[in-house]
């Protein structure tokens, strides 16, 4: 997610030739009412889809709730019986600004962690699906979705609606999810095992700041459900090393409607690629955090290159 007075930073990188990954920009349009957040949408000149193979304008970033302490539950937090959380937008300012936004060719990505947030988003998007007859698959996507029981993973798959999932949040923020949300819902979260299975469209990613940002340590999580300092939670939601794997390129590039181009290393494609001296799909699962880039290829252009090993020195 970056900020209007941030996206000047990615341009001059870019035209410089300094931007050496290639990003995708969700953009949040920060005001104070919906009709200033409709002003700066229709103001911005530009809408998603604009860019280059390098850096494009992916789409809206909204928040609809808190984090660990403050996601919409169903049910009360258990270190504060009166409090189940809080939504961050009147439901009906949300569809009116989501109606206002794909109008105008815009893709929507949309915060919901707690059950009540994940439950909300989705009566929103099948409302705007509605309205909006032909919508293109990938215009509305769910972002984390800690909480989502298979009656709203249902819904999500039925109304065609991806999921990306960071596992680094729960790695870093499991002690803290115990004491608010306690156990059962803790080991709910974000059950990748389930969402796949039952046939969604999902994608992984880290979430940096608010956690790592090392996606071999995500790897390592999502096959694990290791956290940081609460030990294993969910078991059962572990995936193999090939499907994180997978999640982490093919179908990123398949959410961003780009796999006809990144996400696989094959003829016509662009040539990006990391090698290691391990495969992160053999390797033994405790090897992950810990394995290290011996070069980075962007566009079979080295941009990370320590020890010279595709020529000169990066």
């Amino acid at each position: 997610m970056v900020m209007r007075d941030q996206m000047p930073v990615y341009q001059t990188l870019w035209e410089q030739g300094e931007l050496t990954v290639r990003s995708r920009l969700m953009f949040s349009p920060m005001a104070a009412t919906p009709a200033e957040r409709m002003a700066i949408i229709e103001g911005f000149g530009v809408r998603s889809g604009f860019g280059d193979d390098q850096l494009k304008l992916w789409g809206l970033k909204f928040v609809l709730d808190g984090g660990a302490e403050g996601g919409a539950l169903d049910e009360p937090y258990v270190n504060n019986p009166g409090y189940r959380g809080h939504l961050l937008w009147n439901p009906d300012d949300l569809l009116t600004l989501a109606n206002f936004a794909v109008r105008r060719g815009w893709k929507i990505g949309t915060h919901a962690i707690g059950d009540r947030a994940v439950r909300t988003l989705l009566d929103v998007y099948e409302q705007v699906i509605k309205e909006n007859p032909g919508l293109k698959p990938g215009t509305l996507v769910l972002e984390h979705g800690f909480l989502a029981d298979a009656t709203q993973r249902a819904r999500a798959i039925r109304l065609g609606i991806p999921v990306t999932i960071q596992h680094p949040l729960l790695y870093t923020l499991a002690s803290v999810l115990l004491e608010s949300w306690g156990q059962e819902r803790t080991r709910e979260i974000m059950p990748v095992r389930a969402w796949l299975e039952e046939g969604a469209s999902l994608s992984a990613g880290t979430d940096h700041p608010v956690s790592s940002f090392n996606p071999l340590l995500s790897l390592w999580g999502m096959v694990t459900r290791g956290t940081l300092k609460a030990g294993i939670q969910g078991s059962e939601y572990a995936i193999d090393q090939y499907t994180a794997v997978h999640l982490y390129t093919l179908a990123g590039a398949q959410l961003n409607g780009e796999s006809h181009r990144r996400g696989t290393l094959e003829p016509r494609r662009l040539a990006d690629l990391v090698a290691f001296r391990s495969n992160p799909i053999t390797c033994p699962i405790d090897d992950l955090p810990s394995l290290q880039p011996i070069f980075t290829m962007v566009g079979g252009r080295a941009v990370y290159d320590p020890e010279a090993m595709l020529g000169k020195p990066s």
